[in-house]
């Protein structure tokens, strides 16, 4: 109980910092694309952030990729936060967003078939599957270097913001507030961006609501 406590003071913490600072997602993600390739340059909805790990277990593309398909008002953003401790992931990052200015469909597939489906997973290899890959979506080797180089600055960019911020994968941005190690289902999405548009707009019985889910997902619990 002292543990749970000690967490949720620290969560609270964390909203409060959020909460202190403006939110303006069409600045800081201009230039970027949703998961469904349209540009947040513009976009009239709701402006999601999905920060991942390509080897971490719980950080996968699916359920973002449901959650995107069922809710067209919504624009969901991949940030990236590899580190030397996760081995390959900055490879497989890079790999991603390259991929994605040829077929996001084969990106998607890159990124599930990358990732390991559970603590102890085995993924299928990373060059084996850029190059299925790439096979797919008929990318010339030369073309893919040019686009490799291209994401490097996307994904050093990523890197930068993450600092002090993102400790932990996967997390969302809804509406400025971090959901740390929250790896929602398509389902329970809306629920979590419905109530982070509440607590921004000073409901505080919804900012209990966002620090139990933020501490249950930092626990290892049942979410919603």
């Amino acid at each position: 109980m002292s543990d749970r406590l000690a967490v949720e003071v620290g969560v609270k913490a964390e909203i409060a910092k959020d909460l202190s600072q403006a939110y303006r997602p069409l600045e800081a993600l201009s230039g970027r694309t949703c998961l469904d390739g349209r540009p947040v340059d513009g976009f009239q909805g709701d402006i999601l952030e999905y920060w991942s790990n390509l080897e971490c277990p719980y950080c996968g593309i699916q359920e973002p990729l449901q959650a995107q398909r069922d809710n067209p008002n919504l624009c969901i953003v991949v940030r990236h936060i590899p580190s030397d401790e996760y081995g390959e992931s900055l490879k497989k990052a890079l790999a991603y967003e390259a991929l994605r200015g040829f077929s996001l469909n084969a990106a998607h597939r890159f990124w599930d078939a990358v990732l390991p489906k559970t603590t102890l997973g085995i993924p299928v290899p990373y060059e084996a599957a850029l190059q299925t890959a790439m096979q797919e979506a008929a990318i010339a080797p030369e073309a893919l270097a040019d686009a490799l180089q291209a994401a490097t600055s996307l994904v050093s960019a990523d890197i930068v913001a993450a600092q002090s911020r993102i400790t932990s994968t996967p997390t969302w941005i809804l509406n400025g507030i971090r959901f740390p190690a929250c790896d929602f289902t398509a389902a329970e999405l809306p629920t979590a961006l419905e109530l982070s548009r509440q607590v921004r707009a000073g409901d505080t019985n919804a900012q209990e609501r966002v620090a139990g889910i933020i501490t249950r997902g930092l626990l290892n619990e049942s979410l919603l």
